[in-house]
């Protein structure tokens, strides 16, 4: 099986991903009012850095959604897979960025 196969298989969940995608799209819209602030002259810099902060929380909820339905989903069945090490390598790359 080819790693391309062997990551066909190991989709991210259909609720999971339907899930995220809403939230990103509610995430947009609200990038999309921070960009509206930012063209107004008397914007706050708190208000926007307050919007910001809103915006990293939101994607990290995505983040944390999409992380725990892999360890749920994948990685409690890589040893029965035969595929431990590969997912804990593919793990410990991910995670230098969290």
């Amino acid at each position: 099986m080819s790693e391309l196969d062997a990551h066909c298989q190991l989709a991210l969940d259909p609720k999971v991903r339907e899930a995220a995608r809403q939230r990103l799209i509610s995430i947009r819209g609200h990038v999309e009012g921070i960009l509206r602030m930012l063209e107004r002259e008397d914007i706050y810099c708190v208000d926007v850095l307050r919007q910001l902060k809103a915006v990293d929380g939101a994607v990290a909820k995505v983040g944390d959604a999409v992380l725990r339905s892999h360890l749920h989903h994948h990685v409690t069945s890589a040893q029965s897979r035969g595929d431990a090490d590969e997912m804990v390598d593919e793990l410990m790359e991910i995670l230098k960025y969290r």
